[in-house]
């Protein structure tokens, strides 16, 4: 799981940024007799965040991040992905997606940027940070730090040595083997993390296996569901009695999409061609009469075609126990089914496996009705340098019992445009001569 994430220097972030995913320290206080008599919720009964054993540690399933336009909310998540995927592919992400640093000053133009990710798995938390520029990896660095003992412990690190023109490396006692060889045959901008879904180092493992599987791409709730997407989740010839939570991720899929009220009270995949991506879904639905009709699912609403791909997706976190990502996580969502949405990765019950989200949005109905807590509130704004700032509105020491929605768009936590209220333009079609 993610504790946390710094980023500086990437697009409109100039200086280091932090997101947490680790809860805040809880009151040592009593509530007041006030607060008892309003029967105000602690942050623990809005939503309980998963314990570390080993650690007094307690990690958060949802992260929500709010801010005006143009104030870098989108930025914060696509330099989480930037990193996760350059972790995982290396320079083949590289290519696809260029790193671009703060643009707006001078000396951040031409510096490196940085990132720094905390994760926790097994009671052993992991500490991964990278330096680089365009042109080359200036450090990389993975520790590890094993509950009994809550001492950092070095894997390995390496640091570009400008008069040399090489890396210098240093190897903890716990990493050795043939895979040192392969320092040597490392591209300068290649990171050696990358490497490890094909080596075995046992300490690692956890780590490596979520890396590959977080979603990563921050679009997921706005796509269209591929059928051929199927075939991770159906297999028409599998042994239903015996498919490790694939089949019952498929039933809860359609269980979801009957609860989002689209109508569609069941669908059939059925193998299309002879191809292995060769699926097609066919779509229920019932009349009054009773009377089962079916046709193509690609005859269905985008809206409930949107949905089925939610549906699937979330069932597939679930299993994974992965991190996913979504930007604008409600822009195309009744109210409703985002809240829904939100309730199924706050439960232990429906996420036994931990996954996480985390997701932006302008749709301030999240932040009432004690749906998220105060320390997963987190807002974006800009400083006079147009950089983003990022803050938790755990910071304001608000209480659980405020119109948490009202006071935001009152400006009271910042984060919000600031819109003169003169009219200001010039009349269209005005004609002074």
């Amino acid at each position: 799981m993610l504790l946390d994430f710094t980023v500086e220097n990437f697009r409109s972030i100039k200086g280091a940024e932090t997101l947490s995913a680790v809860a805040a320290s809880k009151s040592k206080g009593t509530p007041s007799n006030s607060e008892s008599r309003r029967q105000i919720k602690s942050d623990d009964e809005i939503a309980q965040p998963f314990h570390i054993e080993g650690w007094d540690i307690d990690v958060l399933p949802v992260i929500a991040i709010f801010g005006a336009n143009a104030s870098g909310k989108s930025n914060v998540l696509k330099a989480l992905q930037y990193l996760l995927s350059f972790m995982n592919f290396g320079n083949d992400w590289e290519r696809q997606s260029p790193l671009t640093t703060f643009k707006l000053d001078s000396e951040s133009r031409e510096a490196p940027s940085r990132f720094a990710l905390r994760t926790v798995f097994n009671r052993t938390i992991y500490t991964y940070s990278l330096v680089l520029d365009n042109s080359q990896i200036i450090s990389e660095k993975l520790e590890y730090s094993l509950a009994s003992t809550k001492r950092d412990r070095l894997l390995y690190s390496r640091t570009w040595n400008k008069v040399d023109k090489k890396f210098d490396w240093k190897n903890g006692s716990t990493f050795s083997g043939a895979h040192i060889q392969l320092e040597k045959e490392l591209q300068q901008r290649e990171p050696f993390i990358s490497l490890f879904s094909k080596l075995e180092v046992d300490v690692v493992k956890p780590l490596i296996h979520w890396l590959m599987s977080c979603k990563v791409g921050i679009e997921w709730a706005h796509k269209k569901f591929d059928p051929r997407n199927l075939r991770l989740i159906v297999n028409p010839n599998q042994d239903k009695n015996n498919s490790d939570g694939w089949f019952q991720a498929e039933e809860n899929a359609k269980k979801l999409l009957r609860e989002f009220d689209t109508g569609l009270c069941d669908f059939e995949v059925i193998k299309s061609g002879n191809g292995s991506d060769d699926f097609q879904i066919i779509a229920f639905h019932e009349t009054e009469k009773g009377e089962m009709i079916s046709w193509k699912f690609e005859e269905e609403s985008m809206g409930t075609q949107y949905l089925l791909s939610i549906a699937y997706n979330i069932q597939i976190m679930f299993l994974q126990g992965c991190l996913s990502m979504a930007d604008e996580l409600g822009s195309n969502l009744h109210p409703n089914i985002t809240r829904k949405i939100l309730r199924l990765f706050q439960s232990q019950k429906t996420n036994p496996n931990r996954a996480q989200l985390i997701f932006t949005s302008h749709d301030n109905t999240l932040q009432r009705n004690n749906l998220l807590r105060r320390d997963q509130i987190w807002f974006t704004q800009k400083r006079p340098d147009q950089s983003t700032e990022l803050y938790s509105l755990s910071d304001f020491k608000v209480r659980n019992d405020l119109a948490i929605d009202k006071a935001y768009l009152d400006g009271r936590f910042g984060a919000v445009p600031f819109i003169s209220d003169e009219d200001d333009l010039m009349p269209i079609g005005d004609d002074n001569g």
